[in-house]
């Protein structure tokens, strides 16, 4: 089968991305799927969140997008002593010159997917955990992925920068003529809280006249996954650099997680 590429994008910062990433991989992982993990936003979440040190320089993703670079990926393995098939290629600060660099690299835009292309990697799925903003890291990893996750937070103002970033997605993928262009395999609404805002937005109030994010997304034919409600043990097992399944097998959102693994694997 095809290697598949996800790409998990924003348009704001904070919205669980990497929580996602993470806990997709895990129950990938779970499924029989060998999984790379490629933190590309220079904040270095997937680092803490993976339980893992902070790498030098040339450990990160940074080294691959280099002319030097020759197939050695600096992977590192993640929970290899509770579960296998978990590899991650980290992040960090030094991605800020990355994505300087990229704009004045000759078809930097595609460079991370010439890397995969000349050095595949023997993983069935690479998840790529993005930068929280649209910046040159997001063209790239489009350019490389077969399909896209997009995750929000159920605010209004995340609900407008998701509208800018599937359009910013529709544009980009016409401009750089990709074919076959990755696929919105779905959004992902993370932190639900039981408040007005997020009710209304998700469509679970009575009000008839309002436009919510579901029906915006049916009128897109965009898949929506489950809600992931807001949650003090998500949020404790990335602060102990564990995915939620290892943490607290029993939580109700592992089993979103788990369908959205499934949604992977069948596209």
């Amino acid at each position: 089968m095809p290697q598949k590429r996800i790409a998990i994008q924003s348009n704001s910062g904070g919205v669980g991305k990497t929580t996602l990433a993470v806990n997709l991989a895990y129950q990938l992982a779970r499924k029989k799927q060998t999984v790379a993990l490629f933190g590309c936003d220079p904040n270095g979440s997937l680092t803490l969140f993976c339980g893992l040190d902070d790498p030098a320089a040339d450990q990160t993703i940074d080294y691959i997008l280099r002319p030097e670079f020759a197939g050695d990926y600096p992977l590192f393995s993640a929970w290899a002593d509770r579960i296998s098939g978990i590899d991650a290629c980290l992040g960090g600060l030094v991605l800020s010159e990355t994505a300087q660099r990229l704009t004045m690299t000759k078809r930097g835009e595609y460079l991370l997917a010439d890397k995969l292309e000349d050095y595949p990697l023997p993983h069935d799925i690479i998840i790529f955990d993005c930068p929280g903003t649209i910046e040159q890291l997001h063209t790239v990893t489009l350019a490389a992925s077969t399909h896209i996750l997009v995750t929000l937070k159920p605010e209004d103002k995340d609900i407008d920068a998701v509208a800018k970033l599937i359009d910013w997605i529709y544009r980009t993928r016409q401009e750089l003529r990709l074919k076959p262009a990755p696929e919105i395999l779905g959004l992902v609404p993370n932190g639900f809280k039981d408040r007005a805002m997020h009710r209304d937005n998700l469509g679970l109030s009575p009000i008839a006249d309002i436009e919510t994010l579901p029906s915006i997304m049916r009128t897109m034919g965009i898949p929506m996954f489950s809600k992931i409600n807001d949650s003090a043990h998500i949020a404790n097992a990335a602060a102990a650099g564990l995915p939620l399944g290892l943490f607290r097998p029993g939580e109700a959102a592992n089993r979103i997680y788990a369908d959205i693994a499934d949604a992977v694997i069948g596209a």
